[in-house]
């Protein structure tokens, strides 16, 4: 009987992105082992040897490598194969939760930070979405295509004008102390990849005494960073810098020791790329300071989308006193959070155990105070995906018209402690 060789290929799959900014293709290789089909009559019996079967595959996604963003955001796999998200940028948590908006239940990393990772098998074919739940409204969403297809590209959209309104600006005031009670300040700036936005960031200690302000931090030192960490600039003294490019109206006025920095930056492929500004004494020493970021360019397609601030919260004078300018025509919905006990899960020793959280108005006016986020709000606080995973955490979810706000961050009970306070724009 004549024997007939069937060598299997090896078989690949193509991923695709669904997002056109997010266009990202993994290769996905499977080996067949190499397997003779012989048909053979022996004394009326008929052999059949088949190929092995196909291994199943991992498939690698990182979760928040520089910007908030799943990498690659939507993967194709088969039926048996496993998908690992590791964790990218230190000092930011994430989760990764089965569902569209909600969980639904079918997985659920909880929240991490890096380094962590986290697999699950995909043993059904279908579609599974999934997102980060501190970051849903920034659009940090995935996919997963089980048993062959592709998802349906997302049509490009066309050029958009320049937001009519947006946050310009945050200042908070703050002690700064050594080591991790520096003061930190993290912001996001989002739009149409390759769009760029000029900021300037500020930091001022001496300047405050002028206003009444005691013990101030005597030298301050600016760290801009990127969202691996890397060191972008510094500076110490504002006038060892390039003046050039300081606008008149924040160099005027101010002690030759405090420090600033002008940079254009630029919104990476996933449309939302973060930074982080450190403020710390020049030679380790501690005193209240100012730091402060302001959008210096209006016209840009480019925002700043989210902001946030860390830092060591104390009593009386010494809590966190957060301001922020919302800027243009309209209004803006927006999301004001103040996290403590979540801090303790990701190395912080020494969190605030119950945050207080005040909004006030440009003349000082109170507009809405929060301690626990469940006590009011709960459930538009859950649907804007900015739920705090402890409950003795602090949100106040406010539409605002053009103008100057301040948010206030204090403990309960005049405790202290490491607090985090964020500003977020909803759509």
């Amino acid at each position: 009987m004549k024997l007939h060789h069937n060598t299997k290929n090896t078989k690949k799959a193509q991923r695709s992105n669904l997002h056109p900014t997010r266009h990202t293709t993994a290769t996905h290789l499977r080996v067949a082992t190499k397997a003779w089909l012989a048909v053979v009559c022996l004394t009326g019996v008929l052999i059949v040897r088949f190929p092995a079967q196909l291994s199943a595959a991992t498939i690698e996604v990182s979760v928040a490598l520089g910007d908030p963003v799943f990498k690659p955001a939507n993967v194709s796999i088969q039926p048996g194969d496993t998908v690992k998200w590791t964790w990218g940028t230190p000092g930011h948590p994430h989760t990764v939760t089965s569902g569209v908006d909600k969980p639904n239940g079918l997985f659920d990393s909880g929240l991490h930070q890096s380094p962590f990772t986290f697999s699950y098998t995909f043993n059904s074919p279908g579609t599974f979405d999934y997102y980060c739940e501190t970051h849903l409204a920034v659009n940090m969403v995935g996919q997963v295509i089980v048993g062959g297809g592709a998802p349906t590209p997302t049509p490009t959209p066309a050029p958009t004008a320049a937001p009519s309104i947006y946050l310009g600006n945050i200042a908070t005031r703050l002690k700064v102390e050594a080591g991790d009670n520096t003061l930190i300040g993290g912001f996001i700036v989002s739009g149409p990849a390759g769009s760029s936005k000029k900021v300037l960031i500020r930091g001022l200690g001496p300047t405050l005494a002028k206003f009444g302000v005691p013990g101030v931090l005597a030298d301050p030192f600016l760290e801009l960073r990127d969202g691996l960490g890397a060191l972008i600039t510094s500076n110490n003294n504002w006038q060892q810098g390039d003046i050039t490019q300081i606008p008149e109206s924040f160099k005027t006025g101010i002690d030759p020791l405090e420090s600033i920095i002008v940079r254009t930056l630029t919104v990476g492929s996933s449309g939302s790329t973060g930074f982080t500004a450190i403020l710390k004494g020049a030679n380790s020493e501690t005193g209240v300071a100012l730091a402060e970021v302001y959008d210096v360019d209006t016209t840009s397609l480019a925002t700043l989308g989210n902001i946030s601030t860390r830092g060591f919260v104390q009593k009386d004078d010494n809590v966190m006193i957060g301001g922020f300018i919302v800027s243009g025509s309209g209004q803006q919905k927006l999301v004001i959070r103040a996290l403590g006990p979540t801090l303790g899960s990701f190395g912080i020793s020494n969190p605030l155990a119950d945050p207080l959280l005040e909004l006030h108005d440009g003349n000082g006016a109170t507009l809405q105070t929060n301690d626990n986020w469940q006590d009011s709000q709960a459930a538009e606080i859950q649907a804007s995906g900015f739920a705090p995973v402890n409950a003795s955490e602090s949100v106040i979810l406010r539409t605002l018209a053009p103008g100057s706000y301040t948010a206030i961050v204090r403990g309960v009970g005049n405790t202290v402690g490491v607090a985090l306070v964020e500003v977020y724009t909803l759509p």
